[in-house]
């Protein structure tokens, strides 16, 4: 049975061609923020940093035949491998750099789809609200940040919004039952991109509950959960135990990492990405600014029945990433729609007047979107090209196998896919090896990674087991001072702008970047 006066959270306002041209151009600018913020057309071939290649080297290896968990290391659900495979096989045709901006601009695009979605939903609630959320969303440096790079993140955002976006279709009178499964699919495939996916998931489907009925909410988790078995079973038919222990227990055990409270929540609201020159004082200033205002509009939107469904998916995903173990910049991504749609169901309250382009709601919602986004938004140009890719790509042998501490790297010198056609079974996810080998002592308890030594021994065994090895990561490796030196023995070592090449005692270097084979 359907509860009362819940079957539809808000007349819909504001719709029609209206509706679509505010979606549109907010989608439009999402665009932008994120090429400008991954650096252009220069900047989408460029290395930037250690997940972004853990995912996609990882789809490279796939579509080469190697499948995750059971031949590589993968320390999250497939979906995203599955999701970044067809951008991987096109280094059959293309060159690994290509590839890799084919995907990253089709994870931008994601961000824009992500961008309208938030504006239609919030359209219900009104223009203004819509003006709010979308341009909110578009220019949020917790949002961009994320959505730049093929990360989890992005797939995790799509699928939620999608997925009530679904819902809600299926309210509508005489709809058929279909649009309520497809919701349900859509929905359960946030999931198998990342594991915590499942906490808006169980939220949705306490709403659905809630405000559609028991019987409602079975069938949308019962498709929920067939979209989740049908990617997840073949890798874990191929191997069930590696399955658990690296996607779930693995996590679990993860150590916590030294971020504090204040640094999450700068990087949750988009204020530490956005104002990050300032001084420590200033970022925490406008931190504080941003949470009261966003608490007070959950709270004005809650006790008014507006948007409740995003109140409760904000709330639980903000202590999700508070009581995780381990917090990055793009993680805050995930909780960056609730955020902004949160913000917007409580604009809507404002009354309107007339004219409404001119009235209360239309001056609360510009203040709102200058006040919120000056201290958030993703405008700070991107940083200059660390890596010297033509000296780097140069140095390296055309025979053997090129190791890198970060796979993404080889990737953006052209040698994953060669490597990979080579049998080089390159280790696409190095630091993670920290939670399968050493990772616990004798009593059980965790092992740091600047202090685990059979992982130690176990990268610098990798590293050296090719014919040349990249060292990209200052900081992110963990190595000890002994490693380093054992390492720097080994070889010798050619140091270039943003890079390290470690190359056999007897290499002569090429002269020259070197061709692709």
């Amino acid at each position: 049975m359907v509860r009362a006066g819940h079957s539809s959270p808000t007349r819909t306002r504001g719709g029609g061609r209206t509706g679509w041209v505010v979606a549109c151009a907010a989608g439009a600018l999402a665009f932008v923020v994120r090429w400008h913020l991954v650096g252009g057309a220069g900047g989408v071939r460029g290395y930037h940093g250690y997940d972004d290649g853990v995912y996609f080297s990882s789809a490279v290896a796939f579509v080469h035949g190697r499948m995750p968990y059971r031949d590589f290391l993968l320390l999250h659900p497939p979906g995203v491998v599955l999701a970044l495979a067809p951008f991987a096989a096109l280094t059959r045709w293309t060159s690994d750099p290509n590839a890799l901006a084919a995907a990253r601009v089709a994870f931008m695009a994601v961000g824009a789809v992500s961008t309208l979605l938030v504006t239609r939903l919030a359209l219900r609630w009104g223009t203004a609200a819509a003006v709010v959320a979308g341009t909110l969303y578009a220019v949020s440096s917790a949002a961009a940040r994320g959505e730049r790079l093929t990360l989890l993140e992005p797939l995790g955002t799509l699928t939620l919004l999608g997925a009530v976006c679904l819902l809600l279709r299926a309210r509508a009178p005489d709809t058929s039952r279909w649009w309520l499964y497809a919701g349900g699919a859509v929905l359960g495939v946030g999931p198998v991109v990342k594991i915590w996916n499942v906490v808006p998931l169980l939220v949705v489907l306490a709403w659905q509950a809630w405000t559609q009925g028991t019987r409602s909410a079975v069938r949308v988790a019962g498709a929920a959960a067939g979209s989740s078995l049908l990617v997840l079973l073949p890798f874990a038919l191929a191997s069930p135990g590696a399955v658990v222990r690296l996607v779930l227990l693995a996590q679990l055990g993860r150590p916590r990492s030294g971020t504090t409270t204040g640094e999450r929540l700068e990087g949750i609201t988009g204020v530490g990405t956005a104002l990050e020159p300032q001084p420590p004082g200033t970022r925490a200033a406008w931190t504080v600014v941003v949470c009261v205002a966003v608490a007070v509009a959950a709270v004005v939107a809650w006790c008014e029945r507006r948007g409740r469904l995003w109140v409760a998916v904000l709330g639980t995903q903000v202590a999700v990433l508070l009581v995780s173990p381990s917090f990055y910049v793009n993680y805050a991504a995930y909780s960056a729609a609730a955020v902004v749609l949160v913000v917007a169901a409580a604009v809507s309250l404002v009354p309107g007047g007339r004219p409404a382009w001119a009235g209360p709601r239309a001056w609360a919602a510009a203040l709102t979107v200058g006040a919120l986004g000056l201290p958030t938004a993703a405008v700070r140009p991107p940083p200059p090209e660390t890596l010297a890719v033509a000296e780097v790509r140069g140095l390296l042998p055309e025979q053997g196998c090129v190791r890198a501490d970060s796979p993404g790297v080889l990737a953006v010198l052209d040698v994953l896919s060669r490597d990979e056609e080579r049998g080089c079974r390159t280790r696409v996810d190095v630091s993670g090896q920290t939670y399968v080998v050493g990772d616990r002592d004798d009593r059980g308890r965790p092992v740091p990674r600047s202090r685990n030594s059979r992982w130690q021994d176990d990268a610098v065994a990798y590293l050296t087991s090719g014919t040349a090895a990249v060292l990209v990561r200052a900081t992110g490796n963990g190595f000890d001072d002994a490693t380093v030196e054992r390492l720097h023995r080994q070889g010798t070592l050619v140091r270039l702008r943003g890079a390290q090449v470690l190359l056999p005692h007897d290499a002569a270097a090429p002269h020259g970047p070197a061709a692709r084979p």
